[in-house]
């Protein structure tokens, strides 16, 4: 809580920075009064919006079913072709009795009424759990128990479970836990909508004794490269049963991680994953469970570790995992092994222009390329130079006399005399590269981290990975980029302006992480993939051409990648200044505004945050 409390002050203190910087400007060019005034409606605006949302609680109160909505719900379920069948599995063992009547009877007030309730009793020792669980069974049909003659695990007894199940889907509930009222409905419409899904998650909260609802949890879309560091989709998870018998169910040597192993096994079998935006399930927060201490069960993290060991040992890209903490809490960090040492094109444009570096004037593009060669451990790289033959001959000639002598397997100058177009001088400078991979790179940034291409390449390398992008600071090392999401039909940099060792949403800047796209100020992809798409677009001459590139990429089905290992400084705006000319919004927008909506919007940047900034902001 502590860590989304900082989260959320620094992300209201960026956007007021921003705020005061647009009064600024807007005094500048129209005068006092049109600033004051739209100043005062920003304020009001958001002094309104704290008014409905003063708290979670009072969103819930706010956003909660209305028995009209109810009534909708029911009538449009009679209409459904499609009416699957699902399987609520739950295991008991020695709960206290009021979170298992609760747990019940969630599932007893569903409104979409088609399923079965699995229970499988672990041999509890507590003499009230059997006449409880009997009475429930015999006054619903749907509730069928089996009792386990010994206390085997959570897997033993999960397993149990669904081996009665007879449901399309199955989805798990903890014993002490409780579904929202229209969490079957939301699953078995979105099934009508989409019938191949194959695995279904929602967002989730926590539940404390009083029954009061905490700590929201909002997920992205489907991200394999950040579940592979964090087991975020958790609660509610749904499954195709079938497929889930196909993988042999829970293993209990994953005892306490045992839904990581089960969604990590499963996600190898399929990509029909699909994710709903909405809160279906409330964690119980009690003494000595993971939901109220993340160390409470230290097991269940080293569980996790062995289970992402063993996915990564049957992957094609094999490596190690490295558990990570930051305060109380565990996240981790694969390493995955190079499968070779390929070429790697580093494309750089440059006008040659001076800026100032750590109080020193210098030619960006040569602090640009004595970084790479001096500060880089992959050694297997080509540069290749674009300019629009404004670089003086001196730096060119010191260039050639540093890239002469390093390690570097090959150097190409290309000079284009046209005017300039970003996107037109890359795609020069790519077809004129060699290497398997390739890196778009501006000249105004800098190496930091040495193992910057390694870090790239891991996930590059991956044949499902389209572009990846790094970690981009500021000089004063303040987040420059760290992903780019859609909002309010803008693309814009995730956490712009948050200090550089800010850990982000659930670590999303500590973490690897899928976005729709990255900026191409350092952008790896592979280079047939590149001209798969078509490179970048010449119609977005300046602006908007990397955004463009990634989404044709997304479209392609690959996935889009941010890493933090790859860390570079980057002296945005020193080569020109930062704006976005109206015919450039008004172009993405139409090209690509009707796939995103069709996605139901940005999938890596959850529904219910604030969409009007790229802060990962909540309306309470």
């Amino acid at each position: 809580m502590q860590n989304s409390l900082i989260f959320y002050m620094t992300a209201y203190l960026v956007t007021l920075k921003r705020k005061f910087k647009i009064f600024l400007s807007i005094w500048q060019q129209d005068g006092g009064k049109t600033a004051v005034k739209r100043t005062y409606q920003w304020f009001r605006k958001r002094f309104i919006k704290q008014r409905l949302y003063s708290s979670y609680e009072s969103w819930i109160l706010e956003n909660q079913l209305k028995p009209e909505q109810i009534q909708a719900a029911t009538a449009a379920i009679q209409k459904w072709e499609n009416q699957p069948k699902f399987s609520i599995i739950m295991p008991v063992y020695n709960v206290n009795a009021v979170w298992l009547k609760k747990a019940i009877q969630s599932v007893q007030n569903q409104i979409y009424s088609n399923w079965e309730l699995c229970i499988a009793d672990d041999a509890s020792t507590e003499s009230y759990i059997a006449p409880i669980l009997k009475r429930y069974s015999r006054a619903d049909s749907r509730i069928k128990v089996v009792f386990r003659t010994e206390n085997g695990g959570i897997s033993a007894a999960s397993n149990d479970a669904l081996a009665i199940a007879t449901g399309d889907y199955i989805a798990l509930l903890d014993h002490d836990d409780e579904l929202a009222i229209d969490a079957l409905y939301e699953n078995a419409k979105l099934i009508n909508q989409h019938p191949e899904a194959d695995f279904i998650y929602s967002d989730e909260d926590k539940i404390d004794p009083s029954g009061t609802r905490i700590s929201p949890f909002l997920k992205p879309g489907w991200s394999p490269d950040f579940f592979h560091q964090l087991m975020y989709t958790c609660h509610l998870g749904v499954y195709r049963t079938s497929l889930v018998r196909k993988i042999g169910g829970f293993r209990s040597e994953f005892d306490g991680s045992q839904d990581y192993d089960l969604v990590l096994r499963f996600t190898e079998h399929t990509q029909n994953i699909f994710h709903i935006p909405k809160f279906l399930y409330h964690w119980r927060i009690i003494p000595a469970s993971t939901s109220a201490d993340e160390q409470a069960k230290p097991w269940a993290y080293t569980a996790s570790q062995r289970a992402l060991q063993e996915s990564l040992d049957r992957s094609p890209y094999p490596g190690t995992v490295e558990q990570c903490t930051y305060g109380p809490s565990i996240y981790f960090k694969l390493h995955r092994k190079l499968i070779d040492q390929p070429v790697i094109s580093i494309v750089i444009p440059s006008a040659g222009k001076i800026g100032n570096v750590n109080g020193q004037d210098c030619c960006l593009l040569e602090n640009c390329v004595k970084s790479i060669l001096e500060n880089s451990t992959y050694t297997n790289i080509e540069v290749v130079i674009i300019d629009g033959c404004d670089i003086p001959n001196e730096v060119f000639e010191r260039l050639e006399e540093r890239l002469l002598h390093s390690k570097a397997v090959g150097y190409k100058f290309i000079h284009a005399n046209e005017p300039f177009n970003y996107s037109k001088r890359i795609n020069q400078g790519v077809a004129a590269a060699t290497g398997e991979f390739v890196v778009l790179l501006n000249d105004d940034t800098e190496v930091i981290a040495p193992d910057w291409l390694e870090s790239m390449l891991e996930l590059a390398q991956q044949s499902g990975v389209g572009a990846v992008g790094a970690k981009l600071l500021f000089a004063d090392r303040r987040i420059q980029h760290a992903g780019v999401v859609v909002v309010s039909s803008n693309p814009t940099h995730a956490c712009y302006g948050f200090d550089g060792d800010h850990p982000g949403y659930v670590f999303s800047n500590m973490t690897n992480r899928n976005y729709l796209a990255v900026t191409a100020a350092c952008l790896m992809v592979r280079h047939k993939y590149f001209e798969e798409v078509n490179g970048l677009d010449e119609t977005f001459d300046v602006n908007y051409n990397d955004v463009d590139f990634c989404l044709k990429l997304h479209r392609a089905g690959y996935r889009n990648v941010m890493t933090p290992d790859a860390e570079l400084f980057h002296y945005e705006s020193m080569t020109r200044p930062p704006s976005v000319r109206q015919d450039e919004i008004d172009l993405f927008r139409d090209r690509w505004m009707g796939y995103i909506n069709s996605l139901g919007g940005d999938p890596y940047y959850n529904a219910n945050f604030i969409q009007s900034n790229p802060f990962f902001q909540t309306p309470w």
